[in-house]
């Protein structure tokens, strides 16, 4: 597997590479190498870890422009082609699995494929989508119109194509051309074994002095955590007692707190670093509601939180943006919604929340019957049976 990323933080590209180790199959990921903790020594270039052998190129996965997001796909691109080589060498690999983004790191697995390996795609978010929001281009921008010529050609020249939901199989099979049954869905489901579902939370909301409702991710312009900012600014005027809590990093994170201080909520909007998932699931303990306000349009209609299945499992109540993807997946009566990008939408909807706790635990109640149907261990078995199905094919 190839991935720009830290390998122990991306829970996808983990919980696919442990599972196959578990299975038997000799897994080998590269990936980007960061620091052991904060003020801290890198990670070590080979480690194995759950059975998985992790090699980590000397690159570390940085925030910043889209000089910075070139420099870091073409150079991860390059040492993983190279380290790509050396291992099929060696090892003469089944198949090189590629963690988009970018796309054009399937150039990485070309070798290996014209040596007989099967090259895989998984592809995690839709770069052209992602990008054009990112930095608020025009689809005619010269940058998307790059993006999509390399999507349309690294989607061809990968044997097998995998992604996340079925509204981005449509968008990657319609960039392809082929059928959407051609491209394989493993969902970003939690793992069962990390967060188990808990039904002895009652009585909502839990805090019985402070009413705290969490974001828990990336800190980005797609996320739009001003919109809560702001709207926790409309509903603390009528109730005091409530906080917000902001677990993740990213690039918008002093913006965000900035703005909690220009309208007086400094004190009411707490950060907390990315800490590990055991540790996720017992600051969610903690909170009363999760909430997630990313952005509607090309990359938010497609977007699916794991985040919102998490928060489920955790008793928790879910306040997120109407957007298809998830309106797809999750019906009303299991979760609060509110207009994408509109503060007033949201403020209405945590202030009805706390308005009405016997519906709020109706829904809490809901979105227990449905967990069933999002767990890892049920995509695991496609997954596992996918694969098996091209080791067979061979």
């Amino acid at each position: 597997m190839l991935v720009h990323a830290h390998y122990l933080m991306d829970a996808r590209v983990r919980r696919e590479a442990e599972c196959l180790a578990k299975k038997g199959f000799e897994v080998h990921v590269v990936s980007a190498r960061g620091p052991l903790g904060p003020n801290s020594s890198l990670e070590p270039s080979y480690e194995m870890v759950n059975g998985v052998h992790i090699h980590r190129v000397p690159l570390q996965k940085k925030r910043g422009g889209k000089l910075r997001y070139s420099f870091e796909y073409v150079t991860l691109t390059l040492l993983g082609a190279w380290k790509l080589l050396l291992l099929s060498l060696e090892k003469r690999f089944d198949v090189i699995h590629i963690h988009n983004m970018a796309d054009f790191m399937v150039i990485a697995g070309l070798i290996p494929k014209w040596m007989g390996a099967v090259v895989i795609l998984d592809i995690h978010d839709p770069m052209s989508e992602m990008f054009q929001a990112k930095y608020d281009l025009p689809e005619s921008h010269l940058l998307i119109r790059l993006l999509k010529l390399q999507e349309w050609i690294f989607y061809r020249l990968a044997d097998h194509l995998l992604t996340v939901s079925i509204p981005m199989a449509e968008n990657v099979a319609k960039k392809r051309g082929c059928s959407f049954e051609a491209v394989k869905i493993v969902h970003n489901f939690p793992d069962g074994s990390r967060f188990p579902i808990r039904e002895d939370r009652d009585g909502w909301p839990y805090n019985k002095d402070e009413i705290i409702f969490l974001y828990s991710g990336t800190v980005s312009e797609h996320y739009r955590l001003d919109i809560a900012v702001r709207a926790l600014a409309i509903v603390s005027k009528s109730t005091p007692n409530i906080a917000f809590w902001i677990l993740g990093a990213g690039n918008r994170l002093e913006e965000v707190l900035a703005l909690a201080r220009e309208l007086s909520i400094g004190e009411k909007v707490k950060h907390i670093p990315p800490v590990d998932q055991a540790e996720v699931r017992s600051i969610m303990g903690k909170v009363d509601m999760g909430i997630t306000t990313h952005e509607a349009g090309g990359f938010g209609d497609l977007y699916f939180s794991t985040k919102i299945i998490e928060f489920m499992t955790q008793g928790l109540p879910v306040i997120s943006s109407r957007t298809s993807t998830i309106e797809k997946y999750i019906s009303d009566d299991a979760v609060f919604y509110f207009k994408p990008e509109e503060v007033e939408s949201l403020a209405k909807e945590i202030i009805f929340m706390i308005k009405n706790p016997s519906i709020v635990q109706e829904k809490i109640r809901n979105s227990r019957k449905i967990l069933s149907k999002f767990s890892w261990q049920e995509e695991q078995k496609k997954f596992l049976s996918f694969y098996e199905q091209l080791i067979e094919m061979r």
